[in-house]
């Protein structure tokens, strides 16, 4: 079966539920690895989807990449932990954070880790976002060599 799982996340209802379906999955091959992969963009503040931002972040003394990091990393280890409690251990979950267009840094991501199936949301949290648009999973889907789960 498959031996390496990536699960591109924004947080989205989408992307959890291709969490939990990528679980699921690993659950039934002891040899399986989840990677969890959050991408975000450089974006100005004008650009920004105030959506993707945490709430608590006083914006005018925060530099917006690093928000973003901080936001996309705290995503990875919210999405490590579902993943631990569905029973996985530690050592088969292992999560990413890269900068870049979503699609391409998800299509580079796959090669340079030897992955051998994509689980995505069809749909994330919005087009300024630069998350798991539906155009994103459909140019994974029409350039990714290996299978392609779309939830």
């Amino acid at each position: 079966m498959f031996k390496k799982i990536l699960v591109p996340t924004d947080g989205s209802g989408q992307a959890n539920k291709a969490l939990d379906l990528a679980c699921k999955m690993a659950m039934e091959n002891d040899q399986t690895q989840i990677n969890i992969l959050s991408v975000f963009r450089h974006h100005s503040f004008t650009e920004a989807s105030l959506s993707m931002l945490p709430r608590q972040i006083d914006d005018e003394a925060a530099n917006l990449d690093e928000v973003m990091r901080a936001y996309a990393k705290e995503l990875v280890a919210k999405a490590k932990e579902v993943a631990i409690e569905y029973g996985l251990e530690k050592h088969r979950v292992r999560g990413f954070i890269r900068v870049g267009q979503v699609a391409k840094e998800i299509l580079d991501f796959i090669k340079e880790e030897d992955v051998d199936l994509i689980v995505i949301g069809k749909q994330g949290r919005g087009d300024l976002s630069g998350y798991l648009l539906g155009g994103v999973s459909h140019k994974v889907t029409g350039l990714s060599k290996i299978p392609v789960m779309v939830i």
